[in-house]
């Protein structure tokens, strides 16, 4: 009797196994399924470095005076006026090398061989930079390629040029910069200063201006100073005592000599490549930005970026594009109708930029830009009125900035690699008093795009209209963190009325018309006395107004509903009419109070934000014809 049931209960097990075992595989196969779209997912996510505007100054050091540039000046320095700068930088100065070689450091510490690529938007060279030998300039440029090589020794680094490094050679450039870029990329840098590399294994591709063929003095100079001389106004730069010599170099400073980076990297890593068919950009003239016509070689960029924008687009990829100098208005040049000076786009290059970025921007994911030293954005719109694309603008290395300082920064941007869609960036920056006071340099995460500091659910054109959009309509605290941010937290004034209105208008008015405009109907409205700042920033916020009102009228509306549903009287009803121990009735008290009480609380809100409402209305709706005059 013991094994007669066995045989029957082994076979019983065996049919339930049989039952269970499809449901068993089934999670079985939903596990690793979604293991793998999690792991996919993961390896997606890439991150990118943009640094900008480094302005290695090799005459820096400590025993200089930061009011001659910290430069050595025997005539000068050993005065009692004079004052030191510290060991990593000063406000009114350039980047010593101790400064640039922290930055990459911390660079490679905070994420390692984790990145795809490193931009640099260029402005290599101090501000003195324009008055030195062509060879004395390039010698800086291949220290600065040097660093960066041995800091990403199997990452691409994509560089660009900026305006002080734009009387460069290009061909000893391209040669300096060969072992980065591809071959195809390399001889359109060599005849304009400009390429464009795409992904073998993605649909992004970056495209890198050469924005010195944009700018306001686009005819350049061919004559050039043997050594570095003093300004004209004699304001920042003074001979270093008379001699150039390395010695006032610091011992930061590597020369070419002993270097041992080398140029022994592959023209193919990390799945990049260049464009063989857009190789040949017709470019001629001598391989340089001071020679030729400069108003034919700005033709000839503006041909290849309209060229490779519609392949782009016929190809169904998404673009990132690059450059040092950005389009539009420098948001704390207050007071300015652009362009302003020798380093802005004409007026015409600028109309021609937007137009293109509104032409191609489905397939824009995001454009890069620094030399402006400060931590902005913009916002483009479509005839009407639509944001469509949006520009990233970084701030600089260099502390030092010709009207308002900033701390040290650089930014991490993390991306979907297959796309190129932005997913957020967390800001770097050096507290440079604090490390020149402790003699270390201790780079800490300031902010992160898309958390708690600005809220963004996401980088997109709209997510920024919508922040810029606080902004007018007087969002203080929000703004604040803006302005705090746009100088590293080295703000040394507020930013109100004119101020808060210049930034505005530089970030959401690209087009230079458009830019006056906004500011003088903004300069209309503090004419009148009694304008209040939240009724400056045009019609848009006193219509706003009318319309906020609205919202606490039907609040109104609905506590009185409430409140007249739930009365005092009928509160004592429920209470007491039957048995007031009973649990139902209990519950029932206690729910009716609560309404009763929320009505109530409602009303007076309703009441108060109504009144408040309707009164900042009726203000702000009597500036509403000066406003659109």
């Amino acid at each position: 009797m013991k094994h007669n049931g066995y045989p029957g209960t082994l076979t019983m097990d065996l049919n339930r196994l049989l039952k269970v075992f499809p449901g068993i595989a089934l999670t079985w196969v939903c596990f690793l399924v979604a293991t793998y779209c999690v792991k996919l997912t993961e390896a997606r996510i890439g991150y990118f470095w943009h640094i900008t505007d480094l302005h290695l100054d090799t005459y820096y050091t400590t025993k200089g005076d930061i009011f001659r540039s910290c430069w050595l000046n025997e005539h000068h320095s050993n005065t009692a006026s004079a004052k030191r700068p510290g060991p990593y930088g000063d406000y009114m100065c350039d980047s010593p090398w101790s400064l640039l070689e922290s930055a990459t450091q911390a660079m490679k510490s905070k994420q390692g061989d984790n990145v795809e690529f490193v931009l640099w938007t260029g402005d290599g060279l101090s501000h003195s930079a324009k008055r030195m030998h062509e060879t004395k300039r390039l010698d800086v440029l291949r220290n600065i390629t040097e660093l960066m090589s041995r800091t990403f020794p199997s990452q691409f680094v994509f560089p660009v040029l900026g305006h002080e490094d734009g009387s460069a050679n290009f061909e000893q450039l391209g040669d300096l910069w060969r072992h980065w870029l591809p071959l195809e990329a390399v001889q359109t840098f060599e005849k304009g200063g400009y390429y464009t590399i795409e992904q073998t294994k993605s649909r992004l591709r970056i495209i890198a201006l050469n924005t010195n063929y944009m700018r306001h003095d686009a005819k350049y100079s061919q004559s050039h100073s043997s050594a570095v001389k003093q300004r004209p106004d004699g304001s920042y730069h003074y001979p270093a005592g008379g001699h150039y010599g390395d010695h006032h170099m610091g011992k930061h400073y590597h020369s070419r000599e002993g270097s041992s980076s080398g140029y022994l990297y592959s023209d193919r890593r990390n799945g990049y490549s260049s464009s063989s068919n857009l190789a040949d950009s017709g470019i001629g003239g001598h391989a340089s930005a001071l020679s030729g016509s400069s108003s034919h070689e700005s033709e000839k960029q503006w041909e290849w970026l309209e060229e490779v924008l519609a392949k782009s687009s016929r190809n169904k990829e998404t673009v990132y594009i690059v450059g040092h100098i950005p389009p539009g208005s420098d948001e704390r040049h207050i007071g300015h109708t652009v362009p302003f000076g020798h380093s802005s786009f004409t007026e015409k290059n600028n109309v021609r930029y937007l137009r293109l970025v509104k032409r191609y921007s489905s397939i824009i994911q995001g454009q890069f830009f620094g030399h402006l030293h400060s931590d902005s954005f913009r916002v483009v719109y479509n005839e009407v009125g639509k944001p469509v694309s949006w520009m990233m603008i970084a701030p600089s290395i260099s502390p030092r900035r010709s009207s308002e300082s900033n701390n040290p920064a650089m930014r991490l941007y993390k991306f979907d690699t297959d796309t190129g869609q932005v997913l957020d960036y967390t800001q770097y920056y050096l507290d440079l008093e604090q490390a020149n006071k402790l003699e270390e340099a201790v780079w800490q995460p300031e902010y992160n795009l898309t958390t708690y500091y600005y809220g963004l659910s996401e980088v997109s054109s709209l997510a920024l209209h919508n922040l810029a959009d606080r902004f007018n309509n007087a969002d203080d605290a929000q703004f604040m963190k803006y302005y705090r941010a746009n100088s590293v937290r080295h703000a040394t004034s507020t930013c109100e009325g004119v101020c808060l209105l210049n930034h505005y208008c530089a970030i959401t008015r690209l087009d230079y018309r458009e830019f006056r405009s906004c500011l003088e109907t903004a300069a209309k409205a503090l004419a009148s006395k009694n304008a209040s700042p939240a009724g400056l920033l045009g019609p848009s916020f006193a219509l706003n107004r009318l319309l906020i009102a609205t919202v606490p009228a039907a609040l109104l509306l609905l506590s009185l509903f409430a409140s007249s549903t739930i009365s005092s009287l009928e509160v004592v009803r429920i209470a007491f009419a039957g048995p007031c121990f009973g649990l139902l009735r209990s519950v029932a008290f206690i729910v009716s109070c609560c309404r009763f009480a929320a009505g109530c609380w409602m009303m007076a809100i309703g009441h108060v934000t109504l009144l408040l409402a309707c009164i900042g209305a009726i203000r702000d709706a009597a500036f509403v014809p000066l406003l659109l005059n």
